[in-house]
C-alpha cells in the first residue's frame, strides 16, 4: 500500500466527510468473532470503501498467515477493497517486533502495538507490578523505539495500555512527543475507536505536526466494523473513561 493514501488523511476532513476507511480489524483467524467474509460484508453494508484486515501475528504465525492472506485477497474488490495487514507486538526498547519478515512480505500495512511491558530478560512484567506512573513512561519508550523500526508503517492504538489497562490519561507532552516523532519517521499515528476517548484532539495534533493518520476501529466482530467512522461523524458515542 502506498503510504501517500494515509498522508491524505491529514487533510481537513470534518465529521461531514470522514474517509470511508477502517485499517484495524480482526477475524476468527485470531481473536475476532467472525469470518473474513462476514467482516467484509459488514464493511460494505456500512459504506466503507477500503479496509485492512490487521490480524494479530507473532514469529510463530507463518504456518497460517499465508492462507489468511489468500482469503483476504480473494474477496471481491468492486465495492470495498480489502487489504492484508498484521498487528504485532513491540517486544523491547529497541523496537523489535514479535514477528518475521516472511509475514511482513504478505502485508500492505504493518501495525506495531504495545500489549505487554518487557522485563529486560526476554519475558514480560505482570500488569500488577507496573505502577500507573511507570505505565505511561514505559509505553512511551516502547512506542518511540518502534517508530525507528523500518518495518513499521502504523503505530496502533498509541497509549492504549494507559487508557484501558491502567486507567491513566497520558500527558499532553507525552502524546505530542510521540506524534512529533511519528511525523519525523513517516509512521502513521492510529486514531483508534476502541482506545481513544478524544479522537478529534489527536487528529488536530497530527495535522499540526504533519503526521500521517490511520483510522482504525479495532473491530473484533461485525458490529464494530467502521466504528471509527461513525464516532468521527458523531453518529456513535465516543468511549468514555
Amino acid at each position: 500500500m502506498n503510504l501517500d493514501s494515509l498522508s491524505k488523511l491529514q487533510e481537513d476532513f470534518t465529521k461531514h466527510n470522514v474517509p470511508r476507511t477502517d485499517y484495524h480489524m480482526h477475524t476468527k483467524w485470531t481473536d475476532g468473532a467472525h469470518s473474513v467474509n462476514t467482516i467484509h460484508e459488514a464493511a460494505i453494508a456500512r459504506g466503507l470503501t477500503q479496509v485492512l484486515f490487521s490480524e494479530h501475528a507473532r514469529a510463530v504465525s507463518e504456518s497460517w498467515f499465508y492462507k489468511f492472506a489468500e482469503e483476504v485477497h480473494a474477496l471481491p474488490k468492486e465495492k470495498c477493497r480489502a487489504l492484508v495487514g498484521v498487528e504485532t507486538r513491540i517486544k523491547d526498547f529497541d523496537g523489535t517486533l514479535d514477528c518475521v519478515k516472511s509475514v511482513f512480505s504478505q502485508c500492505e500495512l504493518v501495525l506495531a502495538s504495545v500489549h505487554r511491558f518487557p522485563d529486560g530478560k526476554g519475558g514480560v512484567r505482570s500488569f500488577e507490578e507496573v505502577s500507573k506512573k511507570e505505565a505511561e513512561e514505559i509505553e512511551l519508550r516502547l512506542a518511540m523505539a518502534a517508530l525507528d523500526n523500518p518495518c513499521v508503517q502504523v503505530l496502533a492504538h498509541p497509549f492504549g495500555m494507559c487508557y484501558k489497562r491502567y486507567d491513566v490519561i497520558p500527558s499532553e507532552a507525552s502524546i505530542r512527543e510521540l506524534i512529533k516523532k511519528a511525523a519525523k519517521t513517516g509512521v502513521a499515528f492510529e486514531i483508534n475507536a476502541y482506545y481513544h476517548p478524544d479522537p478529534w484532539k489527536f487528529i488536530k495534533w497530527c495535522r499540526e505536526m504533519g503526521a500521517r493518520i490511520s483510522l482504525g476501529s479495532d473491530a473484533h466482530n461485525f458490529e464494530e466494523v467502521g466504528n471509527v467512522v461513525r464516532i468521527l461523524e458523531g453518529k456513535k458515542a465516543i468511549w468514555k473513561r
